[in-house]
This record gives C-alpha cells, structure tokens and sequence, in this order.
C-alpha cells in the first residue's frame, strides 16, 4: 500500500475568487506537495489547475468535484481523501453561497438555501473530514466567514447564548434552526436575531469555529474575513483585490505558531 508522506491542503470552492488566491498563496507557500481545489463545477476547477500549475510548477495542484450541502458528495469526497491521501493537512472552507441584492427570491425564501450550504454544508464536511485532519502534519482549518457575521446583529441574551465557552454544536445548530424558523413566521427581529440569512450563516460558522477549536485542541482552528473583494459574489463591487482578500485565510493556515478559535481580519487577530 501506497502511503503519502507530503503535506497536502484542501481549498473548497477553489476555482475562482478568493478562493482561487488561497489555494495559488498555499501552493506558492512550499509548504505543501500537494494543493487540491474542491469545487462544484469540475470544468472550471480544471481551467484554475492548469493556470496554477503553470506559475507553481513544483507543487502538484489537483482537483476533485465537491457540492458543499449534498451530503453524497462530502461522503465521496471524503472517501478519496482517505483513498489518496489518508490525511488532510489543512483544510480552508472557503466555499460559499450568497444571494444577490437584485435577486427577486423573496426573504424567507433565501433562508434555508444560505444555512444549508453555508453553515450545515460547512459544519458536516468538516466534521467529516476531522478524522483525516486529526492525522495531518501541522494541522489546520481555517473557515472563510465574513463581517456581515458580526455578534452585533444579535441581541444581548443572544451575544451571551453564542459566545458561551460551553456552548454546544448541537446548541448551535438549535439557534440557527430557531432563527430560521423565526425568518419563516417574520418573528426574527423580535427574538432578537439581525435581519440577514447572509449573515446569521457566518455568525455560525464562526461559533462553529470556536467551538471545534475547544474539541480539537491538537488542531489550530481559525475563521477570517477576508474583506469586501473584487469578485464574482459582490458583483466585482468590492474595494479589495481577491489576492489581498486571501491573505486573511492563508496567514492562519501558514503562520509559524497559530493560534486556535480565533478571528482574522485586516491580516491580523480581530475581534469578532
């Protein structure tokens, strides 16, 4: 039996965008033999291998098709991993959806799809792929969440409940349930939740975060955001390049000594 011996990293959604810029950063680190981009549309992924490729020639750059939600494909996905690899060194959970301000789906219609890529989607790849992480080198995952995640959008009581050093995952997955089905009745702002699906879905992720960190202490845990970027998501309106953007999830996922459960931002710890 084969068994590998480098360092190999995961990007999701690592054809274009930000993403695209994390896996060219860690690929041009030398810290990996191996960088592959897990992503939805498997044409597109193989374009951005073969650009990668040309300017990183000495790291094998490789693709490999995941659909963040379906929970199939994170199983297939898994499998491979282990079949290839047996480890996963560092994860970067960069993929993501986002409705945008002209799309006409009403509200309340916009809730399930965003929670259920961006947070369920993210929490169950990634608790799926924590076996293989727990046996890397130097492990690491970094979650790529956002600002509009901010604590600031809930109420008080709600601060308190999500930043509990005690808080629970499946606590976490019952509030962001609550939220939804707040959303669905148009209670949400009376029970003290901000008004964006966007937002409470990256609010989780970085709960999610802190509390991965504190099971896991033998992997470095982190989350950023990456900034308002120039990219397909925000209609190429962003005043950040995508490279710079990228920064934010590399530096934690490269940095000698990192820290664990905490937030980046401006290329730096940030408060949340």
């Amino acid at each position: 039996m084969h068994i590998f011996t480098g360092r190999v990293a995961v990007v999701t959604g690592g054809n274009r965008g930000i993403g695209y810029f994390i896996a060219l950063q860690l690929a041009q680190s030398q810290l990996f033999t191996h960088v592959l981009l897990a992503c939805r549309d498997s044409k597109k992924a193989l374009d951005a291998v073969r650009s990668m490729q040309l300017q990183v020639p000495d790291v094998k750059i490789v693709s490999e098709q995941l659909t963040l939600g379906d929970i199939e494909s994170h199983e297939r996905f898994v499998k491979i991993m282990k079949d290839t690899f047996g480890k996963c060194d560092v994860l970067v959970n960069n993929a993501g959806m986002a409705f945008k301000a002209s799309d006409p789906t009403p509200f309340e219609k916009q809730c399930k799809p965003t929670l259920d890529v961006n947070f369920r989607g993210t929490v169950d790849f990634t608790e799926r792929m924590l076996p293989l992480i727990e046996k890397g080198d130097d492990p690491r995952i970094v979650n790529v969440a956002s600002m509009a995640g901010k604590l600031s959008q809930l109420s008080p009581e709600l601060q308190k409940k999500v930043t509990s050093e005690s808080l629970t995952m499946d606590e976490l997955h019952a509030l962001v349930n609550d939220f939804e089905a707040s959303v669905m009745d148009g209670t949400h702002r009376e029970k003290g939740f901000g008004n964006s699906n966007y937002g409470m879905s990256k609010l989780a992720v970085i709960a999610a975060t802190k509390i991965w960190a504190r099971e896991h202490p033998n992997i470095s845990i982190n989350c950023c955001c990456p900034g308002y970027c120039k990219t397909d998501m925000t209609s190429n309106k962003g005043g950040r390049d995508p490279s710079d953007g990228a920064k934010n999830a590399v530096i934690p996922a490269t940095m000698k000594d990192p820290p664990t459960g905490e937030f980046f931002q401006d290329y730096e710890v940030s408060k949340w």
